[in-house]
């Protein structure tokens, strides 16, 4: 199924040319595509996202510029953007949808963390690789802005190098940069986008967490936790056909597509949820600790449960379903140390200084924690066979050194914001090189001008 949907995507970039499309012209405005994984209730996915609309909107001027975001759910992402933001409804199904908005546009933006990579869905990555190849095939710029790379099947692979070669990338990480350069991509080196994410205010969250039991006095250690075995998810049309989407609802992801699943997937599952469930017990126990789960996305509902059933004591849940991601911002920053297999949970509570532990399922928190110093203390693979034994361990490390992590996180921090920083100059630059004669607003006198101040958008905005 996945070569099928990669030979019908293959199709559509090679007729793109020949459909009606438009080009920009001066005195028209730039129309921006955001290309990502939208409206399913990320956290980090739509934030990112968010936080990337608005560094754009500063530096070309919001009223020379109009942005379409791709999304799976329209009504999922109020709140995130301003009401002249176009949202533009996909599904699973993408081909004509996504491909009427290439049309539509002047240039794309890959705006997903995860671009390149087999680890989540392989019809993803497909989505990311089509629509680049459909806007270069149309003579339109793209670029990949704060975008990872990871290990890719040999097909999706070899369609990256075959229609991202005119993509201009800013890598995520150098991890990423250097598998882009040995694909024989190029790009430079930037960060994630979400470090200028803001929270809600810290009171709110403080009187959210008082209503959820907490004493106000009590360290509170936050659980972020997934489910790292069912990925990838996968077409499975006998599935499909089959019913299981009805017998086995837990596996269904959406449409023909379900989570992986065997007996010692869910076995691992077991494992990594107990080993957190131990490591947050030695705390709670040691340290008079009140434990809070935070859902990162909708996907996490049944991890977070399942981890909620083996503490000892009552422990809230603060899911995506229920709270906007400055909501989850505001709570993450509350937490006294942070045990988080959600790259997103630990970029948003770092600027709160939340030392946090990694218990991963890819590079993306390896990464993260190579920039920061704390890999060899502090990070953890998910299918750890010896996972029950070095968590609780790491924890009680973590928090015995809680206040030297927390210095060495917010020392970081200038260094990321300059980052992205440095992102907005080549973002600029790749938008004067594209369109000369787009009337730029003047560059900003110092870096920090390439930022934007960025607030909480309430619904009355």
């Amino acid at each position: 199924m996945d070569r099928f949907l990669a030979a019908l995507t293959y199709f559509l970039v090679r007729i793109a040319k020949y459909l009606p499309h438009e080009t920009w012209r001066p005195g028209q405005k730039l129309k921006l595509l955001l290309i990502g994984y939208n409206g399913k209730r990320n956290t980090g996915a739509d934030l990112r996202v968010a936080a990337m609309a608005a560094q754009f909107r500063h530096l070309l001027g919001a009223d020379n510029v109009e942005m379409g975001i791709l999304t799976l759910d329209k009504a999922s992402l109020a709140g995130y953007f301003p009401p002249d933001t176009r949202l533009i409804p996909f599904d699973p199904l993408f081909f004509l949808p996504v491909l009427k908005a290439c049309l539509a546009c002047h240039a794309g933006v890959l705006s997903e963390g995860s671009c390149l990579k087999s680890t989540f869905a392989n019809s993803l990555t497909l989505l990311f690789i089509g629509c680049a190849g459909a806007l270069e095939r149309q003579g339109k710029p793209c670029i990949a802005f704060g975008s990872e790379v990871g290990a890719m099947d040999g097909w999706l692979y070899r369609a990256a190098q075959r229609f991202c070669a005119q993509t201009c990338f800013v890598a995520r990480t150098q991890a990423s940069l250097e598998l882009l350069q040995q694909m024989g991509l190029a790009g430079s080196l930037g960060t994630d986008t979400a470090w200028i994410a803001p929270a809600a205010p810290a009171e709110w969250a403080a009187d959210v967490l008082r209503a959820a039991g907490w004493d106000g006095r009590r360290p509170l250690v936050g659980l972020a936790a997934i489910n790292p075995f069912w990925w990838p998810v996968k077409p499975r049309l006998w599935h499909y056909v089959l019913g299981k989407w009805r017998t086995a609802p837990h596996l269904h992801y959406t449409r023909w597509y379900f989570f992986s699943d065997s007996e010692e997937r869910r076995r691992k599952f077991t494992d990594y949820l107990a080993s957190i469930a131990r490591a947050a017990t030695h705390l709670l126990e040691s340290y008079d600790a009140q434990p809070i789960i935070f859902g990162m996305e909708a996907v996490d509902r049944d991890a977070s449960a399942r981890l909620q059933a083996m503490l000892p004591v009552p422990a809230p849940i603060f899911g995506a379903t229920e709270y906007d991601g400055y909501q989850l911002t505001a709570l993450l920053r509350r937490m006294s140390l942070l045990i988080t297999s959600r790259y997103h949970a630990r970029v948003l509570s770092m600027p709160g200084g939340v030392p946090s532990l990694a218990v991963s399922m890819d590079e993306r928190l390896r990464n993260l924690l190579t920039e920061t110093g704390h890999l060899d203390d502090y990070y953890l693979e998910a299918d750890d066979p010896h996972l029950a034994d070095k968590l609780p361990a790491a924890a009680e490390q973590l928090w015995q050194a809680r206040e030297r992590v927390r210095a060495d996180l917010l020392a970081t921090l200038p260094g990321y914001l300059k980052m992205q920083a440095d992102m907005g100059v080549a973002f600029r630059a790749f938008i004067a090189e594209s369109f000369p004669a787009f009337p730029l607003p003047p560059a900003p006198e110092d870096w920090t001008g390439y930022l934007p101040e960025i607030r909480v958008l309430r619904a009355e905005d």
